[in-house]
């Protein structure tokens, strides 16, 4: 009876550890990205696919892979069972796609360009338990002549 108690009394304080841990790694990603989006913020973006002859452009793209705290992934399993929404998969997903945007735009920078056209974006879910999600971004660094 004893170990039992210690091993869930072990499993409670690992528990507690590991969302501790997640909530801080997340919210300084969170304060991350936005100061990445403020340094970026004159860099455009535009979903259409054509631009005006007199501007060079280069395919740029970039990728990032993101995965959840084992206390999100847990609750993420109990909200699937019951059905709904998965805020813990939302809040996966935003930060992917965020950090994909900020890259893109930092690599668009690098090149000198000013502006991103045809940004396209495709999200993935890896692993078989689903705990990763992938934010491919690819577009059009286009730099003035």
């Amino acid at each position: 009876m004893d170990a039992l108690i210690f091993k869930i009394g072990l499993f409670v304080i690992l528990f507690i550890i590991g969302f501790a841990f997640g909530r801080h790694n997340e919210h300084k990603h969170l304060r991350e990205l936005e100061q990445a989006e403020k340094q970026f913020a004159h860099i455009r973006i535009d979903t259409n696919r054509f631009t005006v002859s007199t501007h060079t452009g280069c395919m740029i793209s970039s990728n990032v892979v993101i995965s959840h705290d084992y206390f999100k992934y847990v609750l993420a399993n109990i909200q699937n069972f019951f059905g709904g929404r998965l805020s813990s998969y939302e809040s996966i997903v935003e930060r992917a796609r965020r950090e994909a945007i900020v890259r893109l735009k930092r690599e668009a920078e690098q090149m000198g360009a000013t502006h991103i056209m045809g940004l396209r974006l495709n999200t993935t879910e890896l692993g078989m338990q689903g705990g990763m999600v992938e934010v491919f971004a690819l577009g059009t660094a286009i730099k003035a002549n």
